[in-house]
């Protein structure tokens, strides 16, 4: 057996049970960034201001935007790009030393590089090892396990509206990852379906639907252009760990896009900037993953990852949001965040 082949071996047997343990022991004491909280007051802050700044300049460009005008998309994926720059900019009123500190080590997290993942020119063969690492990854780190809590209000409110099963499509799925894993856990309570742009991502969501027995339904569809879930009936809109590949005001342009098409509501759910999980997922990417994609790619997003605060300024500047709408934003530790939109709206 070749030598690399017998690391290999050993590493999956000796090193991969101890590191899941560790990764697993460490989670289970509730880990908090002490950056990113003791910072959330300022910039919960930092978001109404902004919002009250920008928020009416956004919905004058609202209409033309729903009607798809190219020159008035330019102009509010513009205004909205400034309106994030404007938060992140604003500075703690806080002078103790610490506050300063940790403000100084935040505004040298975020990082807009980009993945290999998002080369088009990247070998499909590592892109496709990579995506499955990170599925490994999710699973280790409990990602899946924060969007279903992040999602079940959603659920709950659609079955009490009389919607069953409920029809969920997930958005830039890429390797249909989450899909699968609702369908698996949720069973006959939902009918799943999942889009990307990329069929070659969805092929991996196909074999692993396969293999699993899973019933998902597979588009290939352009998440900002929602017209196939909303002629399906679809009554939740799902978007988890992708809304980092894409430009502020292409995020806030799919939320508005997906509450107009659900029935029920839309969910945006990502990791967050954090150095504490920049950390921990550098380590067990490049252990147990032993992917330089992974670790690559897995260190690169979390740099460009939203927080929770940013994301809720981008529901808030969302265009054409249906009347009834409730934002409302959340985290689950160690470094989760989500935008939940309920907006109920008639029958399928």
């Amino acid at each position: 057996m070749p030598a690399s082949d017998l690391v290999s071996s050993f590493l999956r047997r000796r090193v991969d049970p101890s590191l899941e343990r560790f990764v697993r022991f460490a989670m289970s004491f509730e880990l908090r960034d002490p950056i990113r909280w003791a910072l959330a007051s300022h910039r919960r802050d930092a978001m109404r201001r902004t919002a009250a700044e920008f928020v009416l300049r956004a919905q004058a460009l609202a209409g033309a935007v729903v009607a798809r005008d190219a020159g008035a998309i330019e102009s509010y994926d513009r205004l909205v790009a400034a309106a994030i720059d404007h938060m992140r900019s604003l500075r703690t009123p806080d002078t103790s030393r610490l506050t300063a500190l940790y403000d100084a080590l935040d505004q040298r997290l975020y990082r807009n590089d980009p993945e290999l993942l998002d080369d088009p020119a990247f070998p499909a063969a590592a892109r496709s090892r990579g995506l499955d690492g990170l599925h490994r990854l999710n699973e280790l780190l409990g990602s899946y396990e924060a969007f279903l809590l992040a999602l079940m209000p959603l659920i709950e409110l659609a079955e009490q509206s009389g919607h069953t099963p409920v029809r969920i499509h997930d958005l830039a799925a890429g390797h249909a990852g989450f899909a699968v894993f609702l369908e698996q856990r949720l069973g006959s309570r939902v009918v799943m379906e999942a889009s990307d742009i990329k069929d070659e991502y969805l092929d991996l969501g196909r074999a692993r639907a396969r293999e699993l027995g899973a019933e998902v339904a597979f588009f290939c569809e352009d998440a900002l252009a929602i017209d196939g879930p909303r002629e399906r009936g679809v009554d939740i809109l799902i978007c988890t760990q992708s809304v980092h590949h894409f430009p502020p005001g292409m995020v806030a342009r799919m939320i508005g896009e997906a509450a107009r098409a659900a029935t029920t509501g839309v969910l945006i759910a990502d990791a967050e900037r954090s150095w504490l999980f920049y950390g921990l997922v550098g380590l067990v990417s490049a252990i147990h993953g032993r992917s330089w994609v992974l670790t690559h790619d897995g260190m690169v997003s979390l740099r460009r990852m939203f927080y929770e605060e940013e994301l809720g300024l981008l529901a808030a500047l969302a265009p054409s949001l249906p009347a009834a709408a409730h934002i409302e934003t959340g985290t689950f530790l160690p470094a989760h965040a989500f935008v939940r939109i309920a907006c109920v709206r008639g029958s399928r």
